[in-house]
């Protein structure tokens, strides 16, 4: 069985909570090893980095990670793998907050209930 990796809002956060999500956002900061990546109109999440990512500001990307406990300052994602989607400018984020919406409310057609 593959990995499943709900697709998620900074929203969904908590309720994810050690499990592995994806996430598409804009890199807005980066700062040595955390970056932080804009979801639309939905807020923030800080990115923990591996030593040879590459994320460059500005641009749109996929992220996939386990969502971790930050120390004092809520939750964020430990990177596994990011997909550079290019210019935020090309990509309508209301598509995929749409795609989020739909997969939470009938997980069972998309995830398995394990």
């Amino acid at each position: 069985m593959s990995l499943q990796t709900p697709r998620i809002l900074p929203s969904h956060l908590h309720a994810f909570s050690s499990k592995t999500v994806r996430v598409l956002g804009t890199v807005s900061a980066l700062r040595g090893d955390t970056a932080t990546i804009t979801c639309g109109a939905n807020g923030d999440i800080t990115l923990v980095l591996k030593a040879d990512s590459h994320l460059q500001m500005g641009k749109l990307v996929e992220v996939v990670g386990k969502v971790t406990e930050l120390d004092g300052s809520g939750f964020g994602i430990r990177v596994f793998g990011t997909v550079d989607w290019g210019n935020p400018a090309d990509c309508d984020y209301k598509i995929y907050e749409r795609v989020v919406d739909v997969t939470h409310r009938f997980t069972p057609i998309f995830y398995d209930s394990s």
